[in-house]
């Protein structure tokens, strides 16, 4: 099969790169040949105030879809990430060249400019049913603009009314709870064109051999919507050990924490390499997020490693963390809540822990191995072409 995948590319490398660059990988090792059509969002001041201009419908990446369609062929196209600098114009291309066209969700940038359904520290659910988020125009949900939120507002808008969302032969999401969301939304997607698909990564190993040792772990971004907050109040109270990796505009209040509390250890980006190693040595993975996630790839590596993780029972974590299984859940943003769990943990005898390590790798052997995702995707695009 021969398969095109249209990528944006953030200007800070995450999650969503890592998924690209891991089914790209996939499906050439299974002998489909694959080409990557990137786009880029300039730093540059010029550049990315004409991107933003063209965001609603770009021409020029239009033409250089149909471009590479007419060169390369392909039985389908993939779609991750139109934001900003593809612009949905790239659907149309792929419909006009009678190219089947298979949509990743990673975010909610089609029901909420906000793109995270979260502004000012709490969950957004505003735009879900509105035709035109008015609301989140007013709350500058999109980078604390009300002028770039309502740009990101009228191209969500005008891509209803030319019905380019219904061009989409098929839409991937992570989970139940996000298919639930957009079904329940006024985008009005048809359920049939909805599947569900797991990401996946390489397998890290689990070795039962390994001591763990006292410390919890926390690597990601240094965001609100992460929980940081949550985090570093629980474990400023409660004394045990926390180790963070990690970057981001709460950095600062991160490395303060570290400074006034002993048991907090901040040691800046943790390097892909050593990501396994780390998992591997903590006591658990700690969870915090205040927001629906997607489908966090770190949560992946845990339970690859074995790790079990305490997480916010919220979103994605609700189903992804089984309580007393993989992990053990508590109330978002509940500091004590939170501190709760990490005793009950605490309390665990040696034997307990270790079930719970070989229930997070048994999640991974069962829900988020490389030949999963393979016969997912396999099967994701099969549809997309029939139909």
């Amino acid at each position: 099969m021969k398969i095109l995948i249209l990528h944006t590319f953030y200007r800070y490398p995450g999650g969503e790169e890592s998924i690209v660059a891991n089914e790209i990988a996939l499906l050439k090792t299974d002998g489909h040949e694959v080409e990557l059509f990137g786009f880029y969002n300039s730093s540059h001041s010029i550049s990315e105030i004409v991107s933003l201009l063209f965001a609603p419908f770009n021409l020029f990446s239009m033409a250089g879809v149909v471009k590479k369609i007419r060169s390369f062929q392909p039985d389908v196209v993939h779609l991750h990430n139109w934001h900003f600098a593809a612009s949905p114009a790239v659907i149309v291309a792929c419909h006009r060249q009678k190219v089947p066209i298979v949509l990743s969700i990673h975010n909610f940038r089609l029901l909420c400019p906000s793109g995270t359904l979260f502004h000012d520290g709490k969950l957004y659910h505003d735009s879900l049913k509105r035709s035109f988020p008015w609301r989140a125009v007013f709350d500058g949900v999109y980078r604390n603009s009300k002028l770039l939120t309502f740009w990101l507002a009228f191209t969500l808008f005008l891509h209803r009314k030319l019905k380019t969302w219904q061009k989409v032969n098929q839409f991937i999401v992570n989970s139940d709870f996000v298919k639930s969301l957009f079904l329940q939304s006024s985008l009005h997607i048809d359920p049939v064109k909805i599947t569900v698909k797991a990401n996946s990564i390489r397998d890290f190993t689990f070795d039962v051999e390994i001591k763990r040792e006292k410390y919890f772990l926390f690597i990601g971004r240094m965001v609100e919507e992460k929980g940081v907050n949550v985090l570093l109040d629980a474990f400023a109270h409660n004394g045990l050990p926390l180790l963070i990796y990690g970057y981001g505009p709460l950095e600062t209040n991160v490395r303060t924490y570290a400074e006034r509390y002993s048991n907090i250890t901040f040691q800046g980006i943790l390097p892909n390499e050593r990501v396994a190693e780390e998992l591997r040595k903590c006591a658990a993975l700690i969870f915090p997020s205040t927001w629906y996630e997607g489908m966090p790839i770190t949560l992946l590596e845990a339970f690859s490693t074995g790790t079990p993780v305490i997480a916010s029972k919220i979103g994605a974590m609700s189903t992804m963390v089984q309580d007393q299984y993989n992990g053990l859940h508590f109330e978002p943003g509940n500091i004590e809540d939170l501190n709760q769990k990490l005793r009950d943990w605490q309390g665990l005898s040696e034997m307990e822990k270790m079930k719970f390590s070989k229930q997070a790798r048994q999640s991974y052997l069962d829900h988020y191995t490389q030949e999963i995702n393979l016969n997912a995707l396999d099967s994701i695009y099969k549809r997309a072409i029939n139909s």
